[in-house]
């Protein structure tokens, strides 16, 4: 049953007085035998049984539209939210409140009354004629990262029968969720940041060819190698000729995320700036999804599993954008912390080839010792600084790095 009549309500309190007066003037007809009394006591007998029969079907005859949907947003934009309830009784509801709860990362900005109260309880007016549908619409703008979803509804209204209020609860799960992604804060000098290695990019000026995308030809030089001639280009045109292939570099990167910091007694807290770090990862998702560039995402939060910590892996394109904002929105802004230095040991033990790695986020001591056992693979490796003028990257110190071990 979707619908429940809240326990304590007034009306239960009518209906065991009717039962009352019922027993009482039966008692009374049989006593003293009187026909005045046994009409009365059928009347509070049909009334009893309208009584039953009312609850009964409003309970189980109205609906509340419950498809699953997912409504994903920006920080500030807005979209129209509907719930669509229908009474399939006879009996029409007048004079109810629609009421429920959002999570406060949507604003219900038309309905709420104040503006610090707006994740609170919601109340609409609402009347349902016989056999009929009703839509509720109003705007929603996203408020801030994170994700929402809408409980506590109930519907009260007046009882037909005995005008008492009449509170129905819903307790089925309702299948709308609202994701709101991080603010995409600009980080400066990402677009002079890549690693050339052997890979799938294509970049004119690249050392590095996909022999599986030949271009064309050209005349031989003496310094192309015997494999590059193309012998029937070369019979074709009775000049030697060589193959032309793709340029192609590696700009794979790695954004690893330090949701916690360390004070002066090497105590480990919670970054104050989180969702500024998680603005910067989505900025420079966003990059690389531009630019084609391939990227996977490392975060030190701890979940449930046999990898302990949040893990987008490599891919490239708008679905894998969407995918990485959304798994940056799911982070919670409490969410418990792995420690940065074994997430960075489990991390290390996957880099097999060399990549841009890029750390947001602060970096520990025993972090730069991990790293100095990279070198031998990482020739790459940037951070995230923020600054009064913004946030830029920066490279990471070789020196710094030396110094660490």
């Amino acid at each position: 049953m979707r619908w429940r009549k809240e326990a304590g309500t007034g009306d239960s309190r009518s209906f065991e007085y009717i039962l009352l007066a019922i027993l009482v003037f039966f008692i009374i007809g049989v006593i003293f035998r009187s026909a005045v009394v046994f009409i009365a006591v059928g009347i509070f007998a049909a009334y009893l049984i309208g009584y039953k029969i009312y609850d009964k079907s409003i309970v189980r005859s109205l609906n509340l539209k419950n498809n699953t949907r997912t409504i994903k947003l920006f920080p500030g934009e807005e979209e129209s939210f509907t719930f669509e309830i229908e009474n399939r009784s006879m009996f029409p509801l007048i004079n109810g409140e629609f009421s429920f709860q959002i999570g406060s990362a949507i604003k219900a900005y038309t309905i709420a009354k104040k503006d610090e109260d707006y994740w609170k309880e919601l109340q609409l007016p609402l009347s349902i004629l016989q056999k009929k549908k009703t839509v509720l619409e109003f705007p929603i703008r996203a408020e801030q990262r994170g994700v929402a979803r809408v409980k506590n509804i109930t519907y009260d209204f007046p009882h037909l029968l005995n005008f008492s209020r009449l509170r129905l609860r819903y307790y089925d799960f309702y299948q709308t969720e609202f994701i709101v992604y991080p603010k995409l804060l600009p980080v400066n000098g990402i677009n002079a940041v890549f690693h050339m290695m052997p890979g799938d990019s294509r970049l004119n000026y690249s050392p590095y060819e996909d022999v599986q995308s030949p271009l064309g030809t050209r005349d031989y030089s003496y310094s192309d190698p015997f494999h590059k001639i193309n012998w029937k280009a070369t019979v074709k045109t009775q000049k030697m000729q060589t193959n032309i292939y793709e340029k192609v570099v590696d700009r794979t990167f790695v954004f690893i995320v330090n949701l916690s910091t360390e004070n002066d007694k090497n105590m480990v807290s919670f970054n104050k700036n989180l969702e500024n770090l998680l603005s910067y990862t989505a900025y420079l998702s966003e990059y690389a999804t531009k630019m084609r560039i391939p990227f996977e995402i490392y975060i030190n939060a701890r979940k449930p599993g046999k990898i302990p910590y949040v893990h987008l892996h490599e891919g490239e394109g708008k679905t894998h954008y969407m995918y990485a904002l959304e798994m940056l929105a799911r982070i919670h802004k409490q969410a418990p912390i792995l420690p940065f230095n074994k997430m960075m040991f489990q991390v290390g033990k996957q880099f097999i080839k060399p990549k841009t790695i890029i750390f947001i986020g602060d970096l520990t001591g025993g972090s730069m010792e991990m790293m100095s056992s990279w070198k031998q693979v990482q020739n790459s490796i940037y951070q995230v600084v923020a600054g009064e003028g913004g946030a830029a990257i920066r490279p990471v110190a070789r020196e710094a790095i030396k110094n660490a071990t």
